[in-house]
């Protein structure tokens, strides 16, 4: 019920959808402690939060494991509102269009997880929402 309302009355001039990966997955270890990288993240970022709602997730086994979220950003670039973070660095933002049918697939799948979505063939693990 939400989504089909947010995809019909979001102004997409005034906001961007953002696509979140995290740089070092190589080097994540226990799920359990990726998922508080998330949430340490996301605490952060509370100076931004009337500007960002979003949600991050992990994928994957301990040793084997990625992070990837989708963001909507008041704005049209990602950093200003992330920047409040200082491992901002260690995540790399890439703009997702509204308009096309993947884009919003994805950003449904990240944020509904109800869809059993496997990136890069792991499974999901744990997440977080940012609001």
């Amino acid at each position: 019920v939400a989504l089909p309302w947010f995809w019909e009355n979001a102004n997409f001039e005034e906001y961007s959808l953002w696509r979140m990966d995290y740089k070092y997955n190589d080097e994540l270890t226990m799920t359990f402690m990726t998922s508080n990288l998330i949430g340490g993240f996301f605490t952060r970022l509370e100076a931004s939060r009337k500007y960002i709602f979003g949600a991050a997730s992990v994928y994957g086994t301990s040793n084997d494991s990625i992070v990837r979220g989708a963001f909507l950003v008041r704005g049209q670039e990602a950093l200003p509102a992330f920047d409040v973070a200082p491992d901002v660095e260690s995540y790399e933002f890439t703009k997702l269009d509204p308009k096309n049918p993947e884009d919003k697939k994805f950003v449904e799948d990240m944020w509904a997880w109800d869809a059993p979505i496997q990136p890069e063939g792991k499974e999901w693990a744990d997440g977080k929402v940012f609001k």
